[in-house]
Parts: structure tokens; sequence; C-alpha cells
């Protein structure tokens, strides 16, 4: 039917519009009547150039209504927008479609690509409201390699400055390499892991819930002339105040790991230099706390509180070495803040200056 409308009407009824301004073409992929689809784009390739009143390409009519088949039809169909199909899919969150668009090698190969504003599909998944389908959506376009707009200069430059950087990474100490890796470190991976980190720190808050409700020693199981009382721990009545040393250690490593739990799942961006200092403290924290509560729990069960020294030393050095991480994390983490007020400060330096000069 559509093929003899098309022979007796012309090529140009493929153009024509109804009340909503869109043409025979739009309808039939947003239906996903895919033979449709095809006389139409046959009978007149320029049909399918042909933008709604909305502004829009039939490319992106597939992905905003989600139809992947018709999507199929017309893959390698361009638009004349600022706008890719992945900002497309980005937009929308249509997880299945740009799944099968990064698996195109023409569109993963340009998945880069930034609109009239100067942002890639990254940065225009940033600009939408955060859920959970934001971080899957999110999480597939870190994987197939798509950047924000602020990471391609580096990514362009990388070639041309190779040679400068490994000479200048010669002539530079051990503090200023580590100083510019802090700086420029691409923190891409801990976006991409966030769900291991979070399973990770749930498994850290359940055992310390755990070790809090059966301590070591385990409780009464029942009462002797009234002298016990059921279910309390065996350990306070031979040493409360090592209890409450145990128990506070063991309540700071599970509140630590809810925290770190609460800071992943809200959708704070993990790249950002503070968010990354207070994981790293965070962590750091709940480990040395871990190690502690189960140095308390060896003195617990250990004849007379003794444990082998072998023990305590492997522990000290354990913790000593989490201070360490920390401690480094937050001196980089100063320098950097006060680096950024003092260039933040010194336009307003320049222009009272300037003004000063003007007033002479």
């Amino acid at each position: 039917m559509v093929q003899e409308l098309v022979r007796v009407g012309g090529r140009d009824l493929c153009c024509f519009r109804d009340q909503d301004g869109l043409t025979p073409l739009h309808l039939a992929a947003v239906n996903e009547c895919l033979e449709v689809v095809k006389v139409l784009v046959q009978a007149n390739p320029d049909a399918a150039k042909e933008i709604s009143e909305t502004g829009e390409t039939i490319l992106h009519m597939c992905i905003i209504y989600n139809c992947i088949e018709s999507l199929k039809v017309l893959a390698k169909i361009t638009d004349q927008g600022g706008n890719t199909l992945l900002h497309a899919a980005s937009i929308n969150k249509h997880t299945q479609i740009l799944n099968y668009l990064l698996r195109i090698p023409s569109i993963k190969a340009n998945g880069n690509a930034v609109n009239r504003l100067g942002l890639t599909a990254l940065d225009i998944l940033d600009q939408c409201p955060r859920d959970l389908k934001s971080l899957e959506t999110r999480e597939i376009l870190m994987e197939a390699g798509v950047l924000r707009a602020n990471d391609l200069r580096p990514a362009l430059d990388k070639p041309l400055q190779s040679i400068m950087k490994s000479s200048q990474n010669k002539r530079k100490g051990l503090l200023s390499r580590t100083w510019a890796w802090y700086v420029n470190a691409d923190h891409h991976w801990i976006e991409r892991q966030r769900g291991i980190l979070i399973v990770a720190a749930l498994v850290v808050a359940g055992m310390s819930f755990y070790s809090g409700i059966y301590p070591p020693g385990g409780t009464f199981s029942s009462t002797q002339n009234g002298m016990y009382s059921l279910g309390n721990a065996v350990q306070t009545e031979v040493d409360m105040d090592q209890f409450d040393m145990f128990l506070a250690n063991n309540t700071v490593t599970m509140i630590i790991s809810l925290v770190i739990v609460l800071v992943l799942i809200s959708g704070f961006p993990l790249r950002n230099k503070f968010w990354m200092w207070l994981l790293t403290l965070g962590s750091m924290s709940a480990m040395v706390s871990m190690v502690t509560s189960y140095l308390e729990s060896l003195s617990m069960m250990s004849p007379d509180g003794y444990f082998g020294e072998a023990t305590f030393l492997i522990c000290v050095i354990g913790m000593v070495g989490c201070g360490v991480v920390a401690l480094i994390h937050t001196i980089f983490f100063v320098v950097w803040v006060v680096m950024k007020l003092s260039k933040c400060m010194m336009p307003e330096k320049d222009k009272n200056g300037n003004q000063d000069v003007g007033d002479a």
C-alpha cells in the first residue's frame, strides 16, 4: 500500500507533514513499522533528513521513544544537529540502545564528539538528575572510553607532550612526580568500581555489626543463682574497660563503613578532590579501627591477655601504613586547596591593583 501511494503521489509525498509536524517516516519509525521505514527511505532518502518541529532528527526520535529496531535500520543516517546519537541516548538513559550504539565501530570511535555547547555525552549525563539509571548509563559510557570535554584536551595534547613530560620527570624528584600524579590522576576507575566499593563497605559494616552482637567470649546463656544477667557479654564480668574499648573500635568501624556507603550511593562525583580525600581518610580510619578491634578480640580470648609479638608487630605495621597513606593524602589535599584559594584571590588582587593605578 505504501509503495503504491509513493508511486502515485511521488517522492515528495514522503516529506509531507501532519498537524503535529511529523512526516510519514517519523510515524513509521516511532511505531517500528520496519518495512514501511525501508520503503520510505528507498523512495526518498532525503526524508530521513527531515527535522521535526521540536528540532529532532529521525534517529533522535528513535532514541527518545526507545525504538531500537527502527534505530538499527536507520543507524547509518547522520543528523545535522550538534547532538549525536550518544548524546540523545545518554540524556534519556536508554541503556539498551546505548549498548547497541557502542557496538557500532563508527559510533564508538566518535564517542567523544561534542555538541554545539562543547559537551560530550558524559557531560550531558552529568547535567541530568542523578539516579540508579544514570549511574548505569555513566558506567557504560566510561567503559567505552567516553570522556568529559575537559579531559579531551590533555588526551589530544598527550602525543605532543610525551617527550617533554618524560624529560621533565627525569629532572623532577619523587615528591614532584607524586604531586603531579595527585593533581592529574584519572580517577575514572572509582566511578567504574562504585558498585564493588559499596559491596565491600557493606561487608565490613556487616562484620562489625555481627562482632558487636556476638562479642568474643560469647554471652551468658543461663544464670547461676542470679549472679549473671541472661544475654550479657562474658567479658563484662572479666574486664569491663577492655570490653568498652572493643565496642568503641567496633562501632567506629561500622559507622565509617556506613558513611562510605552513603557517599557512594548518593551520586557525588567521585573524581572531585574533596570526596577522594574523604573516601581515602574514611577507608584508612575504618581499617585502623578494624585492626584495633582484632587486637582487642585476641587479647580477650588469649590466656592472661597475651598473644604473640609477631602478631602485634604485623598489626602495628599495617596501622602505621594506613596512617602514612592518610597523612600523605591529607597534606596533598590541603596544599591543593591552598593553591586553589590563592588562584581565586589573585584576580581580585589584580583587579584592585588596576583600580589603584587608574585612580592614581
